[in-house]
């Protein structure tokens, strides 16, 4: 059951990209409304062998009900990326990486202890799913994106969010683009501060192909659904600069870095924050170029994967 939950929610999650999947759950909307998110129910059902505890039985669906709820309360006539957006967002996020969120409170607000509070909390039940031999998927990650590309893509559609596998030559190009811009200016900070070391370990061919393909879709692709298609998205439709909606979303895109540790440097990551926060510059460039977050995923996963294997 547990593979049979992993390629459920691995096929429900790209399937997006693909109008008629969208076509059909458009359909299944108009008969049952925000009731069609309990669906996603049904993929950790298989992961837990139909054997959940209740409470997290509980936590998976207030997890489900809460941003679909803050979007139907959301009047119409709102201006994007309002209150009902931000925490609707926040309500996919939060539980996915709430050690994030209980760092940057902490850091942010000192008088506000969340971490002694918060320390052992999940806000979702943790549970892998076994693709194939040796590929396990988070369970929780693929839960959320689901739901948030149904929400923003189907329920309560939002234009430009640029979901699809539909690539052409020009986009691939400025995919590239987008990596050399980010190479010219973030080796040499990288290298200077220390963030970065020389260090080539070059796997083999099957390893890097398989690397690649699960960097692209389990990590690049899932992080420009949330900070360049919507978040992104919803700021360059608020703001009348669409320059200044990017600078926004890469500070965002940094900040949510700053709970990782690399050598040298501890949480909060203050140089991972800045990395990534020039890295958020050329990613939401190539969006804004393609429209598309399908290609600015590729660069994302190539400067991962150059990180990776010349700079581990």
């Amino acid at each position: 059951m547990s593979t049979l939950a992993a390629w459920f929610l691995l096929l429900t999650y790209l399937a997006f990209a693909y109008s008629p999947w969208r076509a059909a759950l458009s359909q299944l909307n108009k008969r049952l409304g925000d009731w069609t998110v309990g669906f996603l129910l049904i993929p950790f059902l298989l992961a837990s062998a139909f054997q959940p505890d209740l409470g997290d039985i509980i936590r998976v669906l207030i997890f489900l009900t809460l941003p679909t709820l803050l979007l139907r309360l959301r009047p119409e006539r709102k201006k994007p990326f309002d209150l009902f957006h931000v925490l609707a967002i926040l309500a996919i996020w939060v539980p996915i990486e709430p050690d994030l969120f209980v760092l940057v409170v902490d850091f942010f607000v000192p008088g506000v202890d969340l971490n002694s509070q918060l320390t052992n909390l999940s806000l979702l039940p943790s549970i892998d799913a076994l693709l194939l031999p040796g590929v396990h998927l988070p369970v929780q990650t693929l839960i959320a994106v689901a739901l948030a590309l149904y929400l923003f893509l189907v329920r309560y559609p939002l234009n430009g969010v640029g979901f699809t596998f539909q690539l052409g030559i020009q986009d691939f190009w400025n995919a590239l683009r987008g990596l050399l811009a980010y190479s010219v200016f973030g080796l040499p900070i990288g290298l200077g501060i220390q963030f970065l070391h020389y260090n080539p370990a070059f796997p083999g061919l099957v390893e890097l192909l398989l690397g690649a393909l699960g960097g692209y879709l389990l990590i690049a692709l899932i992080e420009e659904v949330l900070f360049r298609g919507l978040i992104q998205n919803l700021l360059s439709e608020r703001m009348v600069n669409k320059w200044v909606a990017l600078v926004a979303a890469s500070l965002i895109f940094g900040v949510a870095h700053l709970n990782n540790t690399t050598a040298g440097y501890s949480t909060p990551n203050w140089a991972y924050a800045l990395m990534a926060t020039m890295a958020g510059v050329a990613y939401g460039w190539v969006w804004m170029r393609t429209g598309k977050v399908t290609a600015s995923a590729l660069t994302h996963m190539l400067v991962n994967l150059i990180w990776g294997t010349l700079f581990a």
